[in-house]
């Protein structure tokens, strides 16, 4: 999917889950936990020079939310390059000294697996951890921004499921693709921004309920997770995901 695309879902699947939590939670912690969403949806394509992670804007994102976006994503290319060089390169390196020859430098490979991003994610975490301790900083938000991040990753390989050339989730050690048949570049291929807006009326509504309902935040954040897991299963089956045979 396009970078804007990736942006999009993540950011109203993860408005989904905290909306319940929003009256109850530090505004400074939900700046890092969405941050760590925006980054993290465009990490994986890390591994492809073109990504817009390297871009420090998201092309396709418009008008006053494409304002605030861009504003954001000018620190996108110091995350793109660190995971690219300091963090990719070495565990493919590591990769091919493992498994040697079942193990490919490709993109939609090693970053766009659950193995990759995982320790991508703790990485990641690593080097801000070391950052933050030179400039004498508190480690205090870096467990959020790490969880948040790593949600993010997880989102970008959901979204990129949906799509023809799909994602081997245990690659390296499986090459078995999910793979579906929402083609994002398509001009008439509306799936995404439709699921978009659903998961972001839905959001609206999981802030306006504790105003208008006696339900608890606990059983709203319930109620999130079983309708983000049913919007996405329901996404998967119109997108048509099944798993496909092992790419040579």
């Amino acid at each position: 999917m396009r970078g804007d695309q990736h942006v999009s879902l993540s950011l109203a699947t993860a408005a989904l889950l905290i909306a319940p939590w929003v009256t109850s939670t530090d505004p400074v912690l939900l700046a890092v936990l969405l941050f760590g969403i925006f980054v993290g949806s465009l990490a994986p394509d890390a591994d492809a020079v073109d990504a817009a992670i390297f871009n420090g804007r998201i092309a396709g994102a418009k008008g006053k939310r494409g304002q605030v976006v861009n504003g954001f994503a000018v620190v996108l290319p110091i995350f793109g390059y660190t995971i690219r060089y300091l963090i990719y390169y070495p565990l493919s390196l590591v990769f091919l000294l493992l498994l040697r020859k079942s193990y490919r430098h490709r993109h939609r490979g090693l970053l766009h697996s659950f193995s990759g991003v995982g320790l991508t994610s703790l990485i990641l975490s690593g080097y801000l951890a070391l950052i933050l301790i030179w400039l004498g900083w508190p480690l205090t938000l870096l467990p959020a921004f790490g969880c948040a991040f790593f949600a993010g990753c997880v989102l970008h390989l959901m979204e990129d499921t949906c799509t023809p050339a799909g994602v081997a989730w245990l690659y390296p050690f499986s090459r078995r693709r999910m793979a579906g048949r929402v083609r994002a570049l398509g001009a008439f291929e509306m799936r995404p921004t439709a699921f978009t807006i659903v998961l972001a009326i839905a959001a609206a509504g999981m802030i306006i309920a504790p105003f208008v309902t006696t339900a608890s935040p606990e059983g709203l954040g319930c109620l999130a997770l079983v309708t983000t897991s049913a919007l996405w299963l329901l996404f998967m089956l119109v997108s048509r995901v099944r798993r496909e045979r092992p790419r040579r």
